[in-house]
C-alpha cells in the first residue's frame, strides 16, 4: 500500500468525449466486487493483497480502498495498521457503516474502548445494530456513556439526547431520552475547555431557570418536546473548587462565573475590598476585573473564558453575522424594500449579492458549509442523521475569530453546531431548539454591546421568523391567524413533512412574509443602535440565508431556485457602497470573503472563493445539490447565463454517495431552468459544465459500489 493523493483518470472515457456526461470505472468496479467476496468468505491472503494493489491503481485515495486494507490488517492481528487504514477512511468517507465497523473492531482491539463505542453508537442508530459489549466494564464510565449517548441522538438536537444511557451489570445498557443540562457536553479533546450547559436567565428570580431545567430533565418526553423549547446558556469553562486566583495582567476583564448549588455565594478578594455576593446556579454571572483577584466559594463553580476589553485597531469593534433561515431572495428580491425597509436601506449602503446560491436544501448542511467554507461531501457533514464531528483541522470561522482576539458568542441559534463542531469557536451560546425569533437576538446583541461594547466581538445571530414549518407540528405567528380567512386558515396541509417538501399554501405564504416583516422590524432597531454608536468602518454586519422555500411553487427539483436563491448582503469596513452585484457566488463564498476582511488564513481545502466586488477572481459556477439520504438526488450548476441540472432517481446513501452512471443530465438557460421545452444542447456549454461538474462530483460518486447494508447481513 502506497499513500496517494486522489486524480483525474485521463484514461476514463468521459474525460476526452463531452456526448456522455458520466461513465463508470468498470475495471475498479469489478475489482471492489472481487475484494467483496474475499471478505464474505474470509480469503484474506495473497490473492487478495494482489486484487487490492489492482484496485489502488484504478481508485487511489479512495475510502474503499482503506476499509479493504483495514479489513485485511484486524484478520491478521494488525489493529494499530488497521485503525490507521480505517482512520483514512473516516476522513474520507465519515458516514459510512463499513468505516465504523472496521474502527470498531480495531479500536476494541486497541483498548480504545470510548471511540469504539461511538462507532457501535453510529452503527446502532441508523441500521439498529444491537451495540457488543466486548468491552472491560470498567470502561463504561460515565464519560464514555455520554459520548456513546450523542452518537445515538440527533446531531441537531444539542444539548438533547435521544438515548441518555446508563450502565449495571444486572441490566447492561439501558437509555432514556433526555438531556445534558447544568453538566458538561462531551466532547472532543480538541474542543478545550469544554462546554457547559447552563440556563439562560436574565432579569428575573435567581434559582428559577436551574429549578425548572432540573425539573424537565426528569421528566420522560424532555427530549422529544425540546425541553419545552427551553433556553440554554452553554459557555466554555472550566470546573473549579476552593479559591482560585485571577490575574487580568494590567488589562480589564470580564469574567463569567457559573454557579451549581443553590443559594450559593462567592467571595472576591482584591488588594482593596473583600466582600461577596450571590450565584444564580446554572446561569452565567459577570464579573468585571481589573487587579489579580481571588474569587472563593463553599461550593464547585465553574469559571468561563474571561473576555478581555480593549479595542486593537488591525481588529473592528464589531463583526456581527446574521443568519435569517429560509430567506428566499427568489422571493423576497422584488418586494425587498417594500417588505424589509431596514434592512433594504442599512445595506443599500452597502453590498447587496443578487446571485448567491445557497449549497444545500435545509440548515444542517448549510450551516456547515457557511461556517467551514467547504462542501458537505468535503466537510463529511452531510446530514444530521449521525453526530459526525468536523476534523480538528478544518478551522471553523468563529475559530479563526477567535484566534484574531475576537469575544465569540452565538446569542441566538440552535443545537445544530454543536455536537458536529461546527460551531465550536463560540465561548458562548445562546440556545432554542425552535423558538429563535429576531427581536430576541437583538435585544441580547445589544445587552451585550452594552455591558461591554470596549471589547472587539464577532456574534452569531440565527433567527427562524421566517422558516416555514408543517401546521400539524408547529404553532404559527398569532398575527397571522388572527388576519387570515377561515378558508386560508386551515389551508395548510395536514400531514407533517420535513419543510423543504412543503406544498404552496395560503397560511404557510402568509406566514412566510409576516416573518420577513418581524425580522426586519428587530433588525430596525439593532442597526438605528449601530449607526448611532458605531462609525461605518468599526463594524462588518454580514446578513445572509442558508437555503429558501418550497412554499410558493410546485416543483420537485430540490436544487430549484426558490430552494436555493438565498440572501447575501454586507456592510462596513472593506465592504463597497451602494453596490447592487450581479456576479456569482456561493455560501462556500461567506468563509473566504470574511477572511480577507477581517484578516485570518484561509486554508487550502476551503472551497469558497474571494468574490470580484473585494478584488478576488469569483467564481464560474455555483454548485446546489440536496444529498438527503434516502431520498433522490439533485444538482443544479449555474453560470452567469445557463444551468445544468442532474437528477438520480436512486436514493442517496447513508454516506452522502450515488452512482452517478444513472444520471439524467439537461442545460438550460437561467430563466427558464426545469422547464422541459427550454433544454439546450451544444459542444460548447457541454465543453464548458461537464469537466467542472465531473469535478465537483467527486466524493459524491460511488461508481455503483456499495457494501451491504448491515441490516441485510
Amino acid at each position: 500500500m502506497r499513500d496517494a493523493r486522489i486524480t483525474l483518470r485521463k484514461d476514463t472515457p468521459m474525460q476526452d468525449d463531452f456526448t456522455t456526461f458520466w461513465n463508470n470505472n468498470a475495471r475498479a468496479r469489478a475489482l471492489f466486487d472481487d475484494l467483496l467476496a474475499r471478505c464474505e468468505r474470509s480469503a484474506y491472503d495473497d490473492d487478495y493483497l494482489t486484487v487490492l494493489d489492482d484496485y489502488e491503481k484504478e481508485a487511489p485515495d479512495h475510502p474503499h480502498l482503506y476499509i479493504f486494507a483495514a479489513r485485511y490488517m484486524l484478520a491478521h492481528g494488525d489493529a494499530a495498521t488497521g485503525a490507521d487504514y480505517g482512520a483514512r477512511a473516516f476522513r474520507l468517507r465519515p458516514a459510512n457503516h463499513a468505516v465504523w465497523d472496521v474502527l470498531a473492531r480495531a479500536y476494541t482491539a486497541l483498548g480504545r474502548y470510548d471511540d469504539a463505542l461511538v462507532m457501535q453508537g453510529y452503527a446502532e442508530n441508523l441500521y439498529r445494530i444491537p451495540i457488543s459489549l466486548n468491552v472491560p466494564p470498567a470502561a463504561l464510565t460515565p464519560a464514555a456513556l455520554d459520548r456513546l449517548a450523542v452518537a445515538l441522538g440527533v446531531a441537531s438536537y444539542a444539548p438533547f439526547a435521544i438515548c441518555r444511557m446508563s450502565y449495571t451489570p444486572e441490566r447492561g445498557l439501558s437509555g432514556r431520552d433526555g438531556l445534558f443540562a447544568r453538566e458538561f457536553l462531551p466532547v472532543s479533546p480538541h474542543i478545550a475547555p469544554q462546554y457547559y450547559v447552563g440556563v439562560y436567565a436574565e432579569q428575573e428570580p435567581r434559582m428559577s431557570k436551574s429549578w425548572l431545567i432540573d425539573a424537565v430533565r426528569r421528566t420522560p418526553g424532555a427530549a422529544a418536546h425540546a425541553g419545552g423549547d427551553f433556553t440554554f446558556d452553554i459557555m466554555r469553562g472550566a470546573p473549579t473548587c476552593g479559591k482560585t486566583e485571577i490575574d487580568p495582567q494590567g488589562a480589564e476583564i470580564v469574567l463569567p462565573v457559573i454557579g451549581t448549588a443553590d443559594d450559593q455565594k462567592i467571595r472576591f478578594e482584591t488588594s482593596t475590598f473583600d466582600n461577596t455576593t450571590w450565584l444564580n446556579p446554572g446561569a452565567p454571572n459577570f464579573f468585571r476585573l481589573s487587579e489579580r483577584t481571588a474569587i472563593s466559594s463553599d461550593h464547585d463553580y465553574i469559571v468561563g473564558m474571561p473576555v478581555r476589553i480593549g479595542h486593537e485597531p488591525a481588529r473592528r469593534r464589531l463583526v456581527l453575522n446574521i443568519l435569517i433561515d429560509a430567506l428566499a431572495w427568489s422571493v423576497v428580491r422584488e418586494r425587498f424594500k417594500e417588505e424589509m425597509p431596514n434592512a433594504h436601506d442599512f445595506f443599500s449602503k452597502g453590498l447587496i449579492f443578487d446571485n448567491h446560491f445557497s449549497v444545500a436544501e435545509y440548515t444542517y448542511p448549510s450551516l456547515a458549509t457557511i461556517e467551514t467554507g467547504m462542501y458537505p461531501h468535503h466537510s463529511g457533514l452531510v446530514s444530521g442523521s449521525v453526530a459526525i464531528e468536523l476534523r480538528p483541522d478544518c478551522i471553523t470561522l468563529s475559530e479563526r475569530m477567535k484566534e484574531r482576539g475576537y469575544a465569540t458568542s452565538n446569542l441566538l441559534g440552535e443545537g445544530v453546531g454543536i455536537y458536529n463542531g461546527v460551531t465550536r469557536g463560540y465561548d458562548r451560546l445562546i440556545i432554542t431548539t425552535y423558538r429563535q425569533h429576531a427581536y430576541d437576538g437583538v435585544e441580547r446583541a445589544i445587552r451585550l454591546l452594552e455591558g461591554m461594547g470596549d471589547a472587539d466581538h464577532f456574534i452569531f445571530l440565527h433567527a427562524l421568523d421566517v422558516h416555514a414549518e408543517a401546521s400539524e407540528f408547529f404553532q404559527f405567528s398569532s398575527s397571522v391567524q388572527q388576519r387570515l380567512p377561515l378558508a386560508d386558515r386551515l389551508s395548510a396541509p395536514d400531514e407533517r413533512v420535513p419543510s423543504p417538501y412543503l406544498v404552496p399554501n395560503a397560511l404557510s405564504g402568509a406566514a412566510f412574509w409576516q416573518g420577513v416583516r418581524d425580522a426586519d422590524r428587530a433588525l430596525g432597531t439593532l442597526f438605528t443602535y449601530l449607526e448611532r454608536h458605531y462609525a461605518p468602518d468599526e463594524y462588518i454586519v454580514n446578513l445572509y440565508s442558508d437555503h429558501g422555500v418550497s412554499i410558493f411553487n410546485e416543483c420537485e427539483d430540490i436544487a430549484n431556485p426558490a430552494m436555493t436563491h438565498a440572501a447575501w448582503m454586507m456592510r462596513g469596513a472593506g465592504v463597497p457602497e451602494g453596490v447592487r452585484a450581479d456576479e456569482l457566488t456561493s455560501a462556500v463564498d461567506i468563509y473566504p470573503t470574511l477572511g480577507a476582511l477581517c484578516d485570518f488564513p484561509v486554508g487550502a481545502y476551503v472551497d469558497g472563493v474571494l468574490p470580484k466586488a473585494f478584488g478576488g477572481t469569483g467564481r464560474e459556477i455555483a454548485f446546489s445539490n440536496s444529498l438527503f439520504p434516502t431520498k433522490a438526488y439533485f444538482l443544479a450548476a449555474r453560470s452567469e447565463t445557463h444551468t445544468l441540472r442532474l437528477s438520480v432517481a436512486d436514493a442517496v446513501e447513508q454516506d452522502g454517495t450515488v452512482d452517478l452512471s444513472r444520471a439524467e443530465v439537461k442545460i438550460y438557460p437561467r430563466d427558464h431552468e426545469g422547464e422541459a421545452d427550454h433544454a439546450v444542447d451544444s459542444e460548447e456549454l457541454r465543453a464548458f459544465f461537464y469537466p467542472r461538474v465531473r469535478e465537483f462530483l467527486r466524493g459524491i460518486d460511488n461508481n455503483g459500489e456499495i457494501f451491504p447494508s448491515p441490516q441485510s447481513t
